[in-house]
């Protein structure tokens, strides 16, 4: 059985090498998130996770994606920020700092917390997303 919570959001910047040279300028989008969870209903609670465990799991996650500039761990030695602001940097072990990438570390993240299979449908803005599973094999 899946269970699921959505409407979860956070901002975060990055660069991609899109189709256009746009996309490698820095640049932020809202990301929005649906989880599911996949298991079976626990007979002592009815339930297949509490939907506030859930909810919580996903917020503790998306924290650390939220107003970051979000990079591949490959360019986290190259990347130098000043100004008056602060300099938040979230490193994702994987090879881009694609919208594909943030689900699937997302989706990592979640099954290590978890323990559960879990699909993921991450939006970058109102219109594109990306679904990933993680877990289960």
């Amino acid at each position: 059985m899946r269970v699921g919570v959505e409407g979860f959001t956070f901002n975060s910047a990055h660069y991609t090498k899109g189709s256009s040279e746009r996309c490698l300028n820095i640049h932020g989008h809202t990301f929005s998130l649906c989880v599911e969870v996949e298991g079976e209903v626990d007979a002592e609670t009815g339930m297949v996770i509490d939907f506030d465990l859930l909810k919580k799991a996903v917020r503790d996650v998306i924290d650390e994606y939220d107003h970051k500039v979000i990079v591949p761990r490959r360019d986290a030695d190259k990347i130098v920020l000043s100004g008056p602001f602060h300099k938040s940097v979230k490193t994702i072990n994987y090879p881009e700092a694609t919208t594909e990438y943030l689900a699937l570390d997302i989706a990592k993240r979640l099954y290590e917390k978890l323990d559960m299979k879990v699909r993921v449908k991450l939006f970058e803005g109102e219109r594109n997303y990306v679904v990933v599973e993680h877990g289960g094999e």
